[in-house]
């Protein structure tokens, strides 16, 4: 096999650095969403619309099981998608609109009885992010895979991607919290001031993902064995399916997911309950999130240093030590501050390789089974987001109920200001200690070259 072919033909596709900019927009717009869905509404729901922790954890568990279904059937409808804006990017289109309008829904809970509050949260919880999210977020994804096969085009693409995206969780911990503090007729205890705050942040969301679409175009013809045909679904799921670092991806995502759940909701009651100011969380997250941006761009200079597993074993490790350095002072604004620095510095080579390793997932499970599967396969990240989101919510949840938690007590008593700290630090531990073990499995990195070379030679044999 000849390298330089292989170079020629991977490197027909270079992406300019205003398109990679644009990308970057869209993963600001994801996260606006999933980070008030992932640190802000748990808060907003037991303590703004006083509704039962133990439910919204049920709620949320229950959801994301079909949510996790979901991402994995969206795969398949990317897949099946042909339109002349490409397979994934048309969708982008499609769901900024429907985005707008479901994160609004999800603060509109009416004040009426406990049963028909509940069903109104589940199915505006799931109308989000079962359905609209998964069908925004997913082609987005997605459309990286499309723009290029050059795995360094691929990498500098997420690179200023993963750079971009602690931006919308700083608009939302960071300024929502505090512009909810300030605004009249009860800052952050009013249920109409966080309609209007996030009906403002959804129609920015769905802008800047417009944007995105506008920019951002797909360049891979596939090549596989059923070319530009719809593959049939009882080919695409065996395939599927056969792809082991699909599995490994997920369950790592499910342990990632996890700890994003834990981190983000977590936090808001330590800061709120153990430090006593909810506001902090600003500080804790600019802290977490604001390092990555300087840390990724310095990524990108480094990380031809070791494997990209190696890189997202260093990162749960950062986190791990995030979470201990609490105990130093575990009261202290600054301790709580450097943890989160420290887990921001983790998350980093995390954000910054394990969408690369999607892709190469993409890459094996082509030349394992002769399908692309590219949606189907990144579902491997939102499902186990999803199925991750899910169980952490569940587990808070169930975990606070049980410590005697009550969103109306002016006051916790001592057993449940002792959960929300252990949480906060050994929780959060443990999930680091998940995700090493899962990637201790994946040796990609160490196979992807003679695949691909196998892969490309291939095609090159259908071309001639």
């Amino acid at each position: 096999m000849d390298l330089n072919g292989y170079g020629k033909l991977i490197k027909k596709g270079r992406v300019s650095g205003f398109e990679k900019f644009a990308f970057g927009m869209g993963e600001i717009s994801t996260n606006i969403v999933f980070t008030i869905a992932t640190s802000l509404l748990v808060t907003f729901y037991t303590d703004v619309v006083h509704v039962s922790p133990a439910v919204i954890g049920l709620i949320i568990a229950i959801s994301q099981v079909f949510n996790g279904i979901s991402d994995i059937s969206a795969g398949f409808i990317i897949d099946r998608t042909r339109s002349k804006y490409g397979r994934a990017r048309v969708w982008m289109l499609r769901m900024s609109v429907p985005y707008a309008v479901a994160a609004v829904l999800l603060m509109t809970v009416p004040q009426i009885g406990g049963m028909a509050q509940a069903i109104y949260i589940f199915i505006t919880y799931n109308l989000m992010l079962t359905v609209v999210y998964t069908m925004f977020q997913l082609p987005f994804a997605t459309t990286m895979t499309y723009m290029t096969r050059d795995q360094v085009e691929r990498g500098k693409i997420n690179i200023i991607r993963m750079a971009m995206s602690p931006v919308g969780n700083i608009l939302i911990t960071l300024v929502f919290t505090r512009i909810l503090k300030v605004m009249p007729n009860g800052g952050e205890t009013s249920q109409q001031n966080w309609i209007i705050l996030t009906a403002i942040y959804a129609a920015a969301a769905a802008a800047m993902m417009l944007f995105c679409f506008a920019n951002v175009r797909e360049r891979v013809q596939v090549l596989d064995a059923y070319g530009e045909e719809k593959v049939p679904l009882k080919k695409a799921i065996p395939a599927l399916f056969r792809n082991k670092y699909f599995i490994m991806l997920f369950l790592f995502f499910v342990a990632f997911a996890m700890y994003q759940t834990f981190s983000g909701t977590v936090t808001t009651y330590y800061c709120k309950w153990i430090i006593g100011d909810m506001a902090i969380i600003g500080n804790v997250n600019t802290a977490c999130y604001g390092i990555t941006i300087v840390a990724t761009l310095l990524l990108g200079r480094v990380m031809h240093l070791t494997t990209k597993r190696n890189w997202c074993i260093l990162g749960a490790l950062f986190i791990i030590a995030g979470s201990l350095a609490v105990l130093v002072s575990p009261t202290s604004v600054a301790a709580v501050t450097i943890g989160g620095l420290l887990r921001g510095i983790g998350m980093t080579p995390i954000l910054g390789m394990i969408f690369t390793m999607i892709a190469d997932a993409i890459e094996y499970g082509q030349w394992k089974t002769g399908v692309r599967t590219a949606g189907a396969i990144q579902s491997a990240a939102t499902s186990g987001q999803k199925f991750g989101q899910g169980i952490g919510s569940a587990l808070i949840g169930g975990i606070m109920a049980a410590s005697g938690y009550s969103g109306e007590l002016a006051a916790q008593s001592e057993r449940a200001l002792a959960t929300i700290s252990n949480m906060f630090i050994y929780g959060v531990t443990a999930l680091g200690a998940v995700m090493i073990v899962v990637l201790l499995f994946y040796k990609l990195d160490k196979e992807y070259p003679r695949i691909m070379l196998e892969l490309l030679e291939r095609e090159k044999s259908k071309v001639r």
